[in-house]
């Protein structure tokens, strides 16, 4: 025979056997290492409720659950899957037996919970009106016009047996009904008992002492958060401060200086803050554990309240507890996967002797693909797990992403193709992050770049979003080397050899300077003459520089070409043009023939120079 009591005497039958007391110590040891959520067993007492061993009052037993007990019961009355309803009967939040009834009209109040409502109300009056337990008495009997057993406390109807409750147990009507006389009887003496002054007042200690040692570990967490904040703060300046110097650099078109310092100690900060904010939100669930499990074994303690914890346990044993769970899964191991692969490409990146700065913007490119990838994973997974954990059959829906799968690919073409040329992409090492690109016509560095779409910065500060199916011809400017071409025009007048030497030693003296020689990969190429224009004579140079130094390189070495040709005196043409007449011009004033106006701009001319001798007596002595 089963039973479903927390509260009951020892078993009137030889087929249930008594359980062992268990032990619960004292409750300020969990709660001191942060473990009070897990006070309770699922299936045991609720949190705060003493056992026998303690109370000195009979064992607990475990509520009983035995769906496979409530289908046997509608097999053997030849009832329908949903006509049979059982529910159980608590006092103060104590499970203590299971009545069962039949299932009435859909539109009405279900008849087991009219029977469980019932027999509550009665046993609450009977516990907050106070009684002597020495005189209070639990009878047991027999109906005269049913035949059922009907149990009466001190003269008061409480319930009657029916056979489908005697079924239920797997017991006789009598039997049972003797078993749930013990179990009332010993849940109203319990009731009694802690409804003592006496009783309320330890009570209340131990939860005082209970909620001042969660304080005291909360504050200890919170210190400790505001310390790992305060670091977490203290990493994020720097990181933005080499951001800034990247940056920097980037603008400056200083890519060697960048090489592999400044981007593995960017890439290291932000695997600490990583590892900080970890810590941050792990605290910050600890908190709300001790403060969550503290406020239950309170609420637990007082019959009056406990009512209200056994409320939030069933809550939280239902699917909001699994939802929960399998969110806060996800969530960790999203952040889980984030760390490991930024270890994972730490560690590839430290395997390289002399890693490149090419090497590590792929890397890094590479890093943050994957761990969207991976997010985006385990987001997924993490759905369906929650979907299966509130009962939802997934096994059609894992069954049918094939076809789901190929909707998609019909109604998101562009995606897939952003997604497959984003693979090229990375595989290829056509471009990465931090690198410069034209694509079809807009240049810019590359910002972010993900499986969609990579994002450009161009020079006015616009940032440029490119699906990447978009691009088709993308120029890198800073992939491997760089070269400065410059056509230099120097006037026709001027001594074309000389020109040549002087722009050679010019390139020749910028490589052998320390400064620029770390940017100069190879002597200059001097080409000579490439053109003949109508402006002047172009002459051709290349310098073979590292990537992103063309521009600096070039600017440089324009200022000194510019000086060097002026102490030289060569001239940089300016565009001009000679006009040649097969005739010699004449001015004609209209109305006036050629004669007329050939005597009056002599008589003007003449009147000048007397008006000039007029004001400048010294030069007309001197004339004369």
């Amino acid at each position: 025979m089963l039973r479903s009591c927390e509260w009951c005497p020892a078993p009137l039958t030889g087929t249930v056997g008594r359980p062992k007391p268990r032990k619960t110590g004292s409750l300020l040891w969990p709660l001191l290492f942060g473990a009070s959520f897990a006070l309770s067993p699922i299936g045991g007492p609720a949190w705060g409720q003493e056992t026998a061993e303690n109370n000195g009052t009979a064992p607990n037993l475990p509520l009983l659950n035995r769906l496979d007990a409530l289908e046997e019961l509608r097999q053997a009355l030849s009832l329908p899957t949903s006509s049979v309803q059982a529910e159980a009967v608590t006092l103060d939040g104590r499970r203590l037996f299971v009545v069962t009834a039949p299932q009435g009209d859909p539109g009405s109040l279900p008849p087991v919970l009219q029977r469980v409502r019932s027999i509550e109300q009665t046993l609450h009056q009977l516990a907050s009106a106070g009684f002597d337990p020495e005189a209070l008495q639990v009878e047991v009997t027999l109906d005269g016009q049913t035949n059922q057993p009907v149990i009466r406390v001190n003269g008061r109807h409480l319930l009657t047996i029916t056979s489908l409750d005697a079924q239920f147990q797997g017991a006789q009507p009598m039997d049972w009904a003797e078993q749930v006389a013990g179990i009332v009887e010993e849940a109203l003496r319990t009731s009694q008992r802690e409804r003592q002054p006496q009783f309320l007042r330890r009570q209340a200690v131990i939860a005082l002492g209970i909620l001042a040692v969660v304080g005291s570990l909360s504050q200890l967490c919170q210190r400790k958060r505001r310390r790992l904040q305060q670091k977490r703060d203290a990493l994020q300046t720097e990181y933005q401060a080499i951001q800034a110097e990247v940056q920097e650099h980037l603008a400056g078109e200083e890519q060697s200086g960048v090489d592999p310092v400044l981007v593995e100690q960017q890439a290291g900060r932000k695997r600490q803050e990583s590892y900080l904010e970890l810590q941050i939100r792990l605290l910050r669930l600890v908190q709300i554990s001790l403060w969550v499990g503290g406020v239950g074994v309170s609420l637990g303690l007082f019959p009056q309240t406990r009512p209200l914890q056994r409320f939030f346990l069933v809550s939280l044993r239902g699917p909001l507890l699994r939802l929960v769970g399998v969110g806060l899964a996800t969530y960790g191991s999203v952040w889980l996967s984030g760390l490991v692969l930024d270890n994972l490409f730490a560690a590839l990146r430290q395997e390289q002797n002399a890693p490149t700065y090419r090497l590590s913007k792929r890397l890094s490119t590479f890093a943050s693909v994957s761990k969207g990838v991976a997010a985006t994973t385990l987001v997924l997974l993490g759905s369906l797990a929650g979907l299966a954990s509130v009962g939802v059959n997934i096994g059609p829906l894992v069954a049918s992403l094939g076809f789901i799968g190929l909707g998609i690919s019909l109604a998101a073409q562009d995606l897939i193709k952003d997604v497959i040329n984003g693979l090229l992409i990375l595989i290829e090492d056509q471009f990465a992050e931090g690198d410069v690109i034209v694509v079809d016509g807009r240049g810019g560095l590359v910002e972010h770049m993900d499986l969609r779409l990579t994002q450009l910065r161009n020079t006015e500060g616009s940032l440029i979003s490119i699906p990447n199916s978009a691009i088709r011809v993308v120029e890198n400017l800073s992939n491997g080397w760089s070269r400065v071409d410059l056509g230099i025009v120097i006037a026709y007048e001027n001594d074309l050899e000389q020109a040549i030497r002087i722009t050679e030693q010019v390139a020749l003296q910028m490589y052998r300077e320390p400064a620029w020689r770390e940017k100069i990969l190879e002597p200059p190429e001097m080409h000579g003459v490439d053109d003949l224009g109508e402006r002047g004579i172009t002459l051709r140079i290349w310098i073979k520089v590292q990537p992103l130094q063309q521009w600096r390189v070039a600017r440089e070495y324009r200022r000194r070409l510019k000086h060097a040709f002026d102490q030289a005196g060569i001239q940089i043409p300016f565009p001009q043009q000679t006009l040649w007449f097969h005739s010699p011009l004449e001015m004609r004033i209209q109305g006036l023939s050629p004669e007329e106006t050939h005597r009056l701009l002599h008589l003007m001319e003449s009147r000048l120079e007397a008006r000039l001798r007029e004001r400048d007596p010294v030069a007309n002595d001197l004339t004369n």
